[in-house]
């Protein structure tokens, strides 16, 4: 690891969330993973049983890497010494870090599903009536 050092006189950050970290000092690997179902629904009626990742292919299809070719370089710094005077920031979330230090290795994932859900005559008729067509076609079956 290059050998370097830090310097920040003021740090200010007004929110960490979703699985994201600030680190002082060095590390030698960095790993983050998020996994968000994103559920939006026009008439906020939820059945209890949303939330499964292995419904959905994205959250289990590997991600594809690269195969890079290692690039040769030689790095002299004059002044090893990186002075910042201050850092304000708003926010950090979903695998990201705010990091002041070296690191050899960062591996960040986030995966995220947004899901849309408008109204359409069946919903609505749940909605009102507090109802899933799977739960009435259940009671339909054992009579």
């Amino acid at each position: 690891m290059l050998s370097r050092t830090s310097s920040v006189n003021y740090i200010e950050i007004n929110s960490l969330s979703a699985s994201s970290f600030c680190q002082i000092g060095d590390s030698t690997e960095i790993h983050l993973l998020n996994k968000a179902l994103a559920d939006r629904r026009q008439y906020p009626f939820f059945y209890g049983r949303e939330g499964n990742f292995d419904d959905y292919a994205i959250f289990n299809e590997p991600i594809p890497h690269g195969d890079y070719e290692p690039i040769p370089v030689q790095t002299w710094n004059e002044i090893p010494l990186i002075r910042v005077n201050r850092i304000d920031i708003k926010g950090c979330s979903f695998s990201s870090v705010i990091h002041i230090g070296s690191t050899c290795n960062v591996y960040a994932e986030a995966r995220i599903k947004h899901i849309r859900e408008l109204i359409n005559d069946e919903l609505s008729k749940e909605a009102e009536t507090g109802t899933s067509s799977s739960a009435s076609s259940q009671a339909s079956s054992s009579e």
